[in-house]
């Protein structure tokens, strides 16, 4: 596949190129991982919600509607859903018992960890026809991208990172 010319009304120089670019492999390289995803048994919005427990940790209901960018009613449901499957947990130990923390359970860690791995092998996989230089360059590229990565990163993202 080739990666379309920069969009319209953008002017093409070297960032703009560059982003372009990123942008487009980015997505094709996810979109071919994410195809081992069905092996984990559950629905792209389930499986999201999961990976935010497992790798940010308890969040309230509001909070993952907020990321999730959905309803309350909606979240709620995959909650519910998951904490059948016993991959989540609600918890009220906070001062407010109104407030419900949600947690992912070791279950619903494991069950993330294994995807991540399936992921990581595809994207492994891909890389593996690619030589030892430029497999170097390719990881001094996925450097500075987190470098780049960690200025947008929310505080408790850098305190988790360190």
């Amino acid at each position: 596949m080739s990666t379309p010319p920069v969009p319209k009304g953008m002017q093409d120089d070297l960032l703009n190129s560059v982003a372009n670019q990123l942008h487009s492999i980015a997505i094709h390289v996810l979109r071919r991982a994410r195809a081992t995803d069905r092996e984990a048994g559950l629905t792209p919005e389930r499986l999201s919600l999961l990976s935010i427990l497992a790798y940010s940790g308890p969040k309230s209901i509001s909070e993952l509607a907020a990321i999730e960018t959905v309803s309350l009613p909606a979240i709620t449901r995959i909650v519910n859903y998951l904490e059948g499957l016993e991959l989540v947990a609600r918890d009220r130990k906070s001062d407010d018992g109104r407030i419900v923390r949600v947690t992912a359970t070791k279950k619903g860690l494991q069950l993330m960890e294994e995807g991540r791995r399936r992921r990581v092998e595809h994207v492994a996989s891909e890389l593996s026809s690619l030589g030892n230089l430029e497999l170097m360059v390719v990881a001094e590229a996925t450097r500075l991208l987190e470098r780049m990565d960690q200025r947008y990163a929310e505080p408790e993202d850098q305190a988790q990172a360190n």
